[in-house]
């Protein structure tokens, strides 16, 4: 039997990040080809050794890109022990330390990155329906802002591979993936690869629009000096500070006398070389504010790849000793992992490291781009030895879909009933 051939409205959405390229013809017999055969080859089973920093990217690692991008790899980097690393801190069993003496709790939710899509300003009533209790029934729903905010109509989303495409919102559908009339969220990071893509001014009119909806924020900067405070979040007598960073910016250069606009941090580097100074003024600050738990959103990572690097495990680590509590990732467009991590500054806190939430919403159809992740963390706050201290009592991290109604032009956001392996759903999917 013939494959049946997409419907008129499933044509209008692009399957992966592939179909959004605006390819020229020399290109597209170089990276297409070139991908057909290493498909054929079998050879990026595992990840390779490449930059995922679009400033810094040779060809070589543009067409692993655009191969990922088709093609996600499902496994840990070969030889680092990473898929029984998490096999194992999977089975953690959250409690409290012997002797805490609880006097005040909250809970966080968390979902990674908001995109716009073709249908969002259809989708008001429908995007959040069925999740509307797990994402805003927490005290505190957090989420990465994917693009500026505009006055006027944000343009067409083309690439093309010397630059990043232009995400961004309008106001309206702004409104609708914050939460359309449900509660909405209640803090965003903004700080991201895609937030210079409309330079100085597109900053500063998502920092206008977040200001006016009384959105807190952090990530991005109206003056430099802005960089060093937390956002300070204050939910059932328990203080939060977050703090939010990015990787990188797509090689787009901030403007020349505002070098601090986003919070940028070498997430993907070597460990040792990784420059906390911006992190401890931030940590110094969240002290002086009397903060009782410090929550880092990190865009960090290679996209489409199902764990995190080694080098990415070993910055994690360092960030949490600095005195972060919890760590909630984004950026790589899958999900990835949570680990958790037991400190050596306090052993009785154990800091939840959520490398990847993937896609809550995403312009494309294809699966792997369409599952997603909701973590949940409940907080108390208590007494240990005569000390006030805030733990993670409990984290969790729920399944979450992307679907398309062609027939009414919609999309809904759909918990997954069933716990499956998202890595074995790809390896099926992709046939390996």
């Amino acid at each position: 039997m013939a494959a049946r051939k997409p419907s008129p409205r499933a044509r209008e959405l692009p399957r992966t990040g592939r179909d959004m390229f605006d390819l020229k013809l020399a290109e597209r017999l170089l990276y297409d080809g070139s991908i057909a055969a290493i498909r054929a080859s079998g050879l990026w089973t595992y990840p390779i050794r490449a930059e995922a920093d679009l400033e810094h990217m040779t060809v070589l690692d543009k067409l692993y890109w655009l191969y990922k991008t088709q093609y996600p790899v499902v496994r840990a980097r070969r030889g680092s022990g990473l898929e029984p690393f998490f096999a194992a801190t999977a089975r953690h069993a959250w409690r409290l330390p012997d002797g805490f003496v609880r006097d005040g709790a909250a809970t966080v939710s968390a979902v990674g990155d908001l995109w716009t899509h073709a249908y969002v300003s259809r989708s008001r009533e429908s995007l959040y329906a069925s999740i509307d209790d797990l994402v805003f029934g927490a005290d505190v729903a957090m989420a990465n802002l994917e693009g500026a905010i505009l006055p006027g109509p944000a343009g067409a989303r083309r690439f093309d591979t010397s630059e990043g495409p232009p995400l961004a919102f309008d106001r309206e559908t702004f409104s609708v993936v914050r939460g359309g009339d449900r509660r909405g969220f209640d803090f965003v990071t903004a700080a991201n690869n895609h937030s210079l893509d409309h330079g100085g001014d597109g900053v500063d009119s998502t920092i206008r629009v977040l200001r006016e909806e009384g959105l807190p924020f952090h990530g991005v900067n109206a003056r430099d000096a802005d960089a060093s405070e937390p956002t300070i979040l204050r939910r059932n007598g328990i203080v939060l500070g977050v703090v939010g960073y990015t990787f990188g910016v797509n090689a787009r250069p901030p403007p020349p006398d505002r070098p601090g606009i986003v919070n940028r941090m070498a997430l993907n580097g070597r460990p040792d070389a990784l420059d906390l100074g911006l992190l401890d003024r931030q940590l110094a600050a969240c002290a002086a504010a009397g903060v009782d738990f410090v929550v880092a959103q990190l865009h960090w990572g290679h996209e489409f790849e199902s764990y995190p690097r080694p080098d990415q495990v070993e910055v994690a680590h360092r960030l949490a000793e600095r005195g972060v509590d919890a760590i909630l990732g984004h950026h790589s467009h899958v999900v990835q992992p949570m680990e958790s991590y037991r400190t050596r500054r306090d052993p009785d806190r154990v800091v939840p490291i959520y490398y990847s939430l993937g896609n809550l919403v995403n312009p494309c159809s294809a699966p792997f781009m369409c599952r997603s992740a909701v973590a949940r963390l409940a907080l108390a706050k208590g007494t240990l030895a005569g000390a006030t201290r805030t733990y993670v009592e409990h984290a969790a991290l729920h399944e979450v879909d992307q679907r398309v109604d062609l027939a009414r032009r919609v999309i809904t956001l759909e918990p997954v009933a069933a716990a499956r392996s998202i890595a074995s759903e790809l390896t099926q999917e992709l046939g390996r």
